[in-house]
């Protein structure tokens, strides 16, 4: 399984008064995986424990998480990564003036392991179209179904003798 990516044309830079565009990768997620379907799998995997009581140490590892990193804790999950928060605000002219107020939002950040990174890295890759290209492509497929659908269709009159229903059918 490869990593898929598409092509996207954006600004080099939001930044530079040249309004410049260059292509750039972007990541295509073929899909999400919730709690339950990670303990699923994970359970697939000659696990001794249940799919539920895989979800209960998940749904309690993630609570405990929350539990440290609202503390401003560090959360290190050795082979996963470390979880931990970053503060961005406003500067203030002096440590007197600086208050709350000037705190912008607290960031939730995730260093992965050394190991994981390293894997990553390695990862095969795999162009595909971007999502715009896809949904273009289906729009002029379902389009061309449809026009051929009613090309083959011939409206056919049966019955309408006198006292009888007329019906139209399309074949």
């Amino acid at each position: 399984m490869a990593i898929e990516y598409s092509l996207t044309s954006r600004l080099a830079s939001i930044y530079s008064k040249k309004k410049k565009k260059l292509v750039y990768a972007a990541a295509q997620r073929r899909q999400t995986f919730t709690t339950d379907d990670i303990a699923r799998h994970i359970s697939s995997h000659n696990s001794v424990f249940s799919e539920g009581t895989i979800v209960g140490l998940l749904r309690d590892a993630q609570r405990c998480i929350m539990e440290h990193l609202v503390k401003g804790d560090r959360v290190d999950l050795e082979e996963l990564g470390a979880f931990y928060t970053t503060i961005a605000s406003r500067g203030a002219k002096s440590t007197e003036e600086f208050d709350e107020s000037y705190i912008k939002s607290i960031n939730l950040r995730w260093l992965p392991s050394r190991d994981m990174r390293k894997k990553i890295q390695y990862a095969e890759l795999r162009q595909v179209p971007s999502r715009c290209e896809q949904r273009k492509a289906i729009k002029e497929m379902k389009d061309f179904v449809d026009t051929e659908v009613r090309k083959a269709k011939k409206p056919q009159v049966q019955g309408g003798e006198e006292g009888e229903t007329a019906s139209i059918s399309l074949q």
